[in-house]
């Protein structure tokens, strides 16, 4: 083999052999590293939020703000450590930070923003309602409504606020809150009413009257007619009351 061809013959050898060197040393960094996406971030932000809120995860909206570049780990067990909650029932904007771990060891620390929004069932006005109005079921409606800030102290059922009176003038499109509302005594003081006493299959009714307004199921005082004495009864509708016997 002449001087020429040898010498050809020696670098391709060499060249083979670098490459092969070379694909190994990036074999060895791939097998040897993980990589860390911001969509894996986000993804583990927003399950840790579904886990350590104490809110249905049907009614969460929860958005992740977390854009920062891929990163390497080593290979081993990663553990993406978040940081408690302080108020689990929080809602609006959360700040978490995250610990990156391999095998129990300290990676890196990252900062990761969340908004989080919940849905609620809130009662709505229809129609405007004037103070002292009695709201019927054609005034209110159920609507589901997204916030990031709780809504205290409000009623989530048609039946929590028909028949009651508007203490305030509500406006259509106004979210009624528990304050808004005042109860319409079944029975009125001074109202004439039936004192009832039972027994069995017999009945004995009195007249009277009622000296405080009273609700249905509630304890009123009545004085008896007949009798001028003041006696205490259960409110049965907004005619009659009844005693114990």
């Amino acid at each position: 083999m002449n001087k020429k061809y040898k010498k050809k013959w020696v670098a391709l050898v060499i060249g083979i052999g670098l490459w092969v060197m070379t694909g190994s040393i990036l074999w060895a960094e791939t097998e040897n590293t993980k990589t860390i996406t911001s969509q894996d971030i986000r993804e583990s932000a927003e399950n840790y939020l579904i886990n350590h809120l104490d809110w249905d995860p049907e009614s969460m909206d929860i958005q992740i703000n977390y854009e920062a570049s891929d990163f390497k780990v080593p290979a081993g067990k990663l553990l993406l450590d978040y940081g408690r909650i302080n108020n689990p029932r929080g809602v609006g904007r959360i700040s978490l930070t995250l610990l990156v771990k391999v095998d129990q060891k300290f990676i890196k620390r990252l900062r990761v923003n969340a908004r989080v929004g919940v849905y609620q069932d809130v009662v709505k006005i229809v129609n405007a309602l004037q103070r002292g109005n009695v709201i019927r079921e054609s005034d209110i409606v159920i609507e589901r409504t997204r916030t990031e800030r709780l809504i205290r102290n409000t009623p989530t059922a048609l039946d929590k606020v028909i028949g009651q009176a508007a203490t305030r003038n509500l406006q259509a499109g106004n979210i009624v809150k528990f304050r808004d509302l005042k109860k319409i005594p079944t029975i009125k003081r001074g109202a004439r009413v039936i004192i009832l006493a039972r027994k069995g299959s017999m009945k004995i009714t009195a007249s009277g009257t009622a000296r405080e307004d009273g609700f249905k199921n509630s304890i009123i005082q009545v004085i008896n007619l007949e009798t001028k004495k003041t006696i205490y009864a259960e409110v049965i509708n907004s005619k009659t009351v009844e005693v114990s016997f």
